[in-house]
C-alpha cells in the first residue's frame, strides 16, 4: 500500500546546514560517484551496515537534482543504525577535503525520533566522524546541493562516507542522493553560508543580523570583510573579518538602523570580499527579506506551536481555499491603533511567486468556529494582492493595503487563496489545540470560492502562529512627525500622470507595490513634480517622498 503524500516544512536545524552549490574549477576532484547501474543495485563496493539493512538502492528518478538515475532509498520497516557505505577512497597526499552532494528528502508526517547524518571514517568503520547530523522530525530536507569540509588525520591515505539513518525508515517517504564528490580543496575560498536577523525592524530602532562565514580554502583568511548589501547594491553595514582556518566559520553579528526613507520591503543579501578569493560564485547568501515598520509599531505573535500544518492557513493542494482563524482577545495585547500587517511562518520546497492572495479581519464574540464560519458580512478587506513565497523556511509578510482599526474582541483573520497550479511540500507553522475548534477551513479545485459566502466547510483545531503589526503610523523627523498637508497627491485614482506638490524640496521619490517590492526610485528637485506611471500595473502602491524634512509615505491607487 502506497504511504499518502504529506506536505511538510523543514526545520532550522537541517536549513542551516543548506548550502548552494559553487563553481570550483580549479579544486582537484579526488572521486565522483553518478550512480549510473541497473535499478535496484548499488556502486561496487558500497555497503549497508545495518542490523535491519534499509532499502536503499539506484533509482530511475532525479528527484534529488542530478539526472536519473539516483541512489534511493525508500520507506519501509527497518528500525535501528542503519550506515550506507562507500567504496573506499584514495586520499593518500591530501589533508584538507571537500564533499559534496545533490539531496532530497521527502519527511512524512510522524516522528518517533529519527536522526539522519553523514560520516566520514579514516580507519576503515572502526570509528566515524559526523560532518552533520540533525532530528529529522516532520520536516523534509529540500532539493539543493550541499558541501561540508573537513581535515584528514595526519598520514591518513583512504577514507569513506556514510549516510546515516537512525530509527524507524517508515517515517520517511523517500531520501534521494546524487552526484557525489570528494575534492581536494584550493588555497582561497570564501563562502558567506547565511543571514538571519530581524525581517521586520522599527524606523529608528537598531536591528541586528548574523552572518555565518566559512572558510572553504586551505591557507588561513587574515583580510576580508563582511557586509550586508541591499537592493540597490548599497552596502547598510559591514565589519572587517576575524582570521579564519580552513573548515572553520565565524558568525559576524552587524546593525543597521532603519530612516525614513526605508519604510517598507527591501531585499537584502550578506556579502564576503576578501582581494584573495579564487571563487566568487559562493561569496553571497541567498536574499533575505526585510520589511521596515514605522517608528511605533508594536508586534504581537501568537502561537509558540512548531507543528507543520502542510494545508493551513493556505492550502496549496488544492488550488482554491478558504480559512478562518479565531484570535482571542487576551492574547492581543497591543497598545496601538490600527493593525498594518500581518506575518506567517511558512516552508516551500520551491520558490512560488505571484499567488493572489485576500485577507479580510473582523471581531466577533463567537467562541470557536465548531458548527459555523463567523459571519463575514462586517469583515474589512485589508490585502488583495500577489504573495511571493520563497524556497525555505521563512517569514511571509503581508503589509495591508489598508489598516484595520481593532476595537478589542476576539480577531477573525480569514483568508481567500486561489492559484491554478498544485504545490506540493509546504507547510505553515501552527499551535494544536486538541479541545477547541478556533479554525475553519474548505478547499476545492472546481472554482474560486466566494468569500462573502462560504460553503459549510469543516472545523479545525490548530491555529496558525502569526504576528500583528500594530501602528499609528508614525515617521521619525527629529524627532517631529511629518505634517500630513506638507505633500499633496492629485489625482488619486490615477490613471498615467502623478502630480506632486510639497512645501519642502524633494530629494527623492520611491514607490513600492503591495508586497513592499521597490519598483521605482529616482533622484527629483523641487517642490513639484509630474510623475508618469505608464509602465506600472494597475493597483494599489505606496508612494514615499523623501524631503529635507524627511520622508512622507501616501498610498495611490493606479487605474
Amino acid at each position: 500500500m502506497m504511504k499518502k503524500i504529506t506536505t511538510l516544512s523543514i526545520s532550522l536545524i537541517l536549513l542551516q546546514m543548506l548550502f548552494w552549490s559553487n563553481s570550483l574549477s580549479a579544486q582537484q576532484n579526488l572521486y565522483t560517484e553518478t550512480f549510473d547501474y541497473p535499478q535496484g543495485e548499488l556502486p561496487t563496493g558500497w555497503v549497508i551496515d545495518a542490523a535491519q539493512p534499509p532499502e536503499w538502492g539506484v533509482n530511475v528518478s532525479q528527484i534529488a537534482g542530478g539526472t536519473a538515475p539516483e541512489l534511493y532509498m525508500g520507506y519501509g520497516f527497518q528500525v535501528g543504525l542503519s550506515r550506507l557505505v562507500s567504496s573506499p577512497i584514495d586520499i593518500d597526499g591530501y589533508d584538507k577535503l571537500a564533499l559534496r552532494y545533490k539531496q532530497y528528502l521527502i519527511n512524512y508526517a510522524a516522528d518517533a525520533g529519527e536522526v539522519i547524518g553523514l560520516d566520514v571514517t579514516f580507519d576503515d568503520g572502526a570509528t566515524w566522524e559526523p560532518l552533520w547530523e540533525a532530528p529529522l522530525w516532520l520536516f523534509n530536507i529540500p532539493q539543493d546541493e550541499y558541501v561540508y569540509y573537513f581535515n584528514a588525520p595526519a598520514g591518513a591515505t583512504e577514507m569513506k562516507f556514510a549516510f546515516r539513518y537512525d530509527g524507524n525508515n517508515n517515517f520517511i517517504n523517500g531520501w534521494a542522493i546524487d552526484d557525489v564528490k570528494v575534492e581536494a580543496v584550493i588555497d582561497n575560498d570564501l563562502l558567506a553560508r547565511s543571514i538571519s536577523g530581524n525581517t521586520t525592524p522599527n524606523i529608528g530602532e537598531n536591528a541586528t543580523y548574523d552572518i555565518t562565514v566559512e572558510n572553504g580554502g586551505t591557507i588561513t583568511q587574515n583580510n576580508y570583510t563582511v557586509s550586508i548589501v541591499n537592493e540597490n547594491g548599497d552596502v547598510v553595514a559591514s565589519q572587517a573579518g576575524d582570521p579564519i582556518a580552513f573548515a572553520e566559520t565565524k558568525t559576524y553579528t552587524l546593525s543597521w538602523t532603519p530612516g525614513n526613507a526605508d519604510l517598507g520591503g527591501h531585499t537584502f543579501i550578506a556579502k564576503v570580499e576578501s582581494a584573495d578569493d579564487a571563487v566568487l560564485t559562493n561569496n553571497e547568501t541567498a536574499d533575505f527579506l526585510v520589511s521596515v515598520q514605522y517608528q511605533d509599531t508594536e508586534d504581537i505573535h501568537i502561537g509558540d506551536g512548531i507543528y507543520p500544518a502542510t494545508d493551513f492557513p493556505l492550502n496549496f493542494f488544492y488550488l482554491h481555499s478558504l480559512a478562518q482563524t479565531l484570535y482571542k482577545a487576551e492574547d492581543i495585547t497591543a497598545t496601538g491603533e490600527t493593525i498594518n500587517g500581518m506575518e506567517y511562518r511558512a516552508y516551500f520546497d520551491n520558490a512560488t511567486d505571484d499567488v493572489p492572495i485576500q485577507i479580510y479581519l473582523g471581531e466577533t464574540t463567537q467562541e470557536n468556529m465548531e458548527n459555523a464560519w463567523v459571519d463575514p458580512s462586517s469583515f474589512t478587506l485589508v490585502y488583495v494582492g500577489m504573495v511571493n513565497f520563497q524556497k525555505g523556511f521563512n517569514n511571509i509578510y503581508i503589509p495591508f493595503d489598508t489598516a484595520y482599526e481593532y476595537s478589542g474582541d476576539n480577531l477573525v483573520v480569514y483568508s481567500n487563496k486561489s492559484y491554478p497550479e498544485q504545490i506540493l511540500w509546504t507547510g505553515f507553522y501552527n499551535t494544536p489545540d486538541q479541545n477547541i475548534a478556533y479554525s475553519r477551513v474548505v478547499y476545492g479545485d472546481d472554482q474560486p470560492f466566494d468569500a462573502m459566502n462560504p460553503p459549510n466547510g469543516f472545523p479545525r483545531y490548530e491555529v496558525p502562529n502569526i504576528t500583528l503589526f500594530f501602528s499609528s503610523g508614525v515617521l521619525a523627523v527629529n524627532g517631529q512627525d511629518v505634517d500630513p498637508n506638507a505633500v499633496v497627491l492629485y489625482p488619486n485614482p490615477v490613471t498615467n500622470v502623478l502630480h506632486i506638490q510639497t512645501t519642502e524640496p524633494m530629494r527623492e521619490i520611491r514607490i513600492l507595490n503591495t508586497l513592499g517590492q521597490q519598483v521605482r526610485q529616482e533622484k527629483v528637485g523641487g517642490t513639484s513634480l509630474s510623475l508618469n506611471l505608464e509602465e506600472l500595473s494597475s493597483g494599489l502602491y505606496l508612494i514615499k517622498i523623501v524631503t529635507d524634512k524627511g520622508v512622507s509615505s501616501k498610498k495611490i491607487q493606479l487605474k
